[in-house]
């Protein structure tokens, strides 16, 4: 039997856990002050309230490698795992994931950087569960699975870039930071893994304009996410244009999670996609 890890930014759909029980949650933590709450049991409204009512970032930790080694031995030893992480441009969690991996002595195990979150971990996840559904060996699945990595993109429009900046994970929008006021940047996820800015425009109507030409760009594709935080209206917006441009197949909408609403602030939404082969 093939187990599949995945972390609490995937925010993966209740039902789904319910109908693969062969799919485990490791959570991330978050610290409102001197208190420790795992991701799954924090809300979007509790972070954004405490971020803004006292002006402090919320620090973030991933899983330790304990954490990891501990849900491991919950496998049988002759199963196999694979684990699917967020990306390492944003969070160690991969790398720790790894460690783990390396120290648990199992023969068949795979940790793979999604080099996405939210909406786009839960597409690796169908994969996944289509690749086992299909009959795939371990090999074929953790290969297929790390190819599939390689071809998501993550787009999105902040409501705001002061959460970035306070949590330090800016990467190259660092440019941004005290630049032309109401700018609103068009942030990426590059082909190294960094978080990069795509386009700087001035509405949020321009962002998502190039947001949709950037699917397009790398069209086809084989799964479309929208994520949002705090933003449904947005998130319909998208949906709407999306589903304009690709008619036959099933455009999903999914909410951030409270990790995603400390790393990036309310207000966001974005296209997550999975290019075609």
């Amino acid at each position: 039997m093939i187990h599949i890890i995945i972390d609490s930014t995937a925010a993966v759909p209740p039902d789904m856990l319910q109908a693969h029980p062969n799919i485990q949650v490791i959570p991330l933590t978050l610290s409102f002050g001197k208190e420790y709450v795992p991701e799954t049991e924090s809300s979007l409204e509790k972070v954004i309230d405490f971020t803004e009512r006292t002006g402090e970032n919320i620090k973030t930790s991933q899983p330790s490698t304990g954490d990891f080694l501990r849900l491991f031995g919950t496998v049988p030893k002759d199963d196999g795992i694979i684990v699917i992480a967020i990306t390492s441009g944003v969070s160690g969690t991969y790398n720790g994931a790894v460690l783990a991996a390396r120290q648990s002595g199992r023969s068949q195990i795979t940790v793979v950087n999604s080099r996405t979150t939210a909406i786009g971990m839960v597409q690796l996840l169908e994969d996944v569960l289509e690749d086992i559904e299909n009959g795939l060996s371990f090999e074929d699945i953790s290969d297929r699975l790390n190819k599939a990595a390689l071809r998501m993109r993550t787009t999105f429009v902040p409501g705001t870039l002061e959460y970035l900046r306070r949590g330090g994970r800016i990467g190259k929008a660092a440019g941004l930071i005290g630049s032309i006021l109401n700018i609103r940047p068009v942030i990426f996820l590059n082909e190294k893994d960094e978080v990069d800015v795509l386009a700087k425009v001035r509405t949020e109507k321009k962002g998502f304009a190039r947001m949709l030409q950037f699917l397009q760009e790398n069209a086809p594709c084989r799964r479309i996410g929208i994520v949002h935080i705090e933003n449904p209206e947005g998130a319909k917006a998208l949906q709407d244009q999306v589903q304009k441009l690709y008619p036959g197949q099933t455009v999903t909408v999914s909410t951030g999670t409270p990790v995603l609403a400390a790393y990036l602030g309310p207000g966001l939404a974005g296209i997550i996609f999975e290019k075609a082969e």
